[in-house]
């Protein structure tokens, strides 16, 4: 995808990105047989809208970068409106609520965020801990979980799908931000390995025997499979110095918010 497409369909790509992570969430939610209102990609956005305080924070970027990727943050907010509206059918609804508030809050401080540089901080310093606070309470959602449930809310997976989210989101809003995009695939490589070790570790202690269940060999095997495929894309284009481009990166994030849905087949 050229330039100057991408810069011609900021929104629409920015929608696509987020309507793709809210689509998954929600048929995950259709396949439990108890649903239980809780994202599993919730810390996915949370993690995107983090990195992106970062890059409004820290980065040297330009009046049009930065109010390019205001735009595309703003697209975060679908996401958080249909959860809170959901979180409200649920019998305990109040992280739910918590974590929705916190993130649709996030995007309010990103999308007023004041043009005089002190203020600014002040306004992004106040961003980062809602976010902060975000994640806390997604924490706290899954404390309730029991622990058999771990699989399908191991937390390393959405991480690593917020990786590539908030990747994403600076290519489609053409960030010049080179140095930092060139160190998100060795991240991804790197939560990569974290989430496979950690459901290595997962099925040692629950009990190998479960895993070879023919009802769950299928499940398990889609999942590292998913690994190895999303480890040789970036492995392939670290080799060659590729950068990740729009399509790399929405092939990335398809696989990566995938990997809890998997995990319901457990």
């Amino acid at each position: 995808m050229s330039e100057q497409s991408s810069k011609s369909f900021l929104i629409p790509l920015s929608i696509l990105a987020i309507a793709m992570v809210l689509a998954i969430d929600l048929f995950i939610l259709s396949l439990q047989s108890q649903p239980q209102v809780i994202p599993h990609l919730g810390l996915t956005v949370l993690v995107a809208q983090l990195m992106s305080l970062l890059v409004f924070y820290k980065g040297e970027i330009c009046p049009g970068q930065r109010g390019r990727l205001i735009k595309v943050n703003l697209t975060f907010a679908l996401y958080w409106m249909v959860w809170w509206g959901m979180s409200f059918s649920s019998s305990q609804p109040t992280f739910t609520n918590v974590v929705c508030l916190c993130g649709l809050s996030v995007v309010y401080f990103i999308w007023k965020q004041p043009k005089a540089e002190k203020l600014r901080n002040s306004f992004l310093l106040m961003a980062t801990l809602v976010g902060g606070l975000g994640v806390l309470g997604y924490v706290m959602l899954l404390s309730q979980l029991p622990l058999s449930a771990f699989a399908e809310y191991n937390p390393m997976a959405p991480i690593l799908a917020g990786v590539i989210l908030a990747n994403l989101s600076l290519v489609i809003a053409k960030s010049r931000l080179q140095g930092l995009i060139a160190l998100f695939p060795f991240v991804m490589i790197i939560l990569l390995v974290l989430n496979a070790a950690v459901m290595f570790i997962f099925l040692i202690l629950n009990g190998l025997e479960s895993a070879v269940d023919s009802e769950h060999v299928f499940a398990y095997g889609i999942y590292f499979i998913c690994h190895l495929v999303m480890a040789a894309i970036l492995a392939i284009h670290s080799i060659r110095k590729w950068t990740l481009s729009v399509n790399t990166l929405f092939i990335l994030l398809f696989i990566g918010v995938c990997l809890p849905l998997w995990m319901v087949f457990i």
